[in-house]
């Protein structure tokens, strides 16, 4: 079983641009029916739906990272 957020995460992290990580990730997706079926599981536990739920973790996992930097910047203030 796969874990898909630490492959998006690893995928951002690796490239972090997000048209190249849903390009990847598209690529991945296609060539692997286990990895496929696992994000299908994912995206139902999550709430998220199939065509957009990486994207909108991506999105999320983001605004995360910003808001962390945000506060320690304020912080140094």
């Amino acid at each position: 079983m796969y874990d898909i957020s630490e492959i998006l995460r690893s995928l951002l992290d690796q490239f972090s641009r997000t048209n190249v990580v849903d390009r990847e990730f598209e690529r991945m997706l296609a060539d692997d029916k286990n990895l496929k079926q696992d994000y299908r599981d994912w995206c139902d536990d999550r709430g998220y739906d199939y065509k957009t739920g990486y994207q909108d973790y991506l999105d999320e996992l983001i605004e995360s990272r910003d808001s962390i930097w945000e506060e320690a910047i304020s912080d140094d203030l």
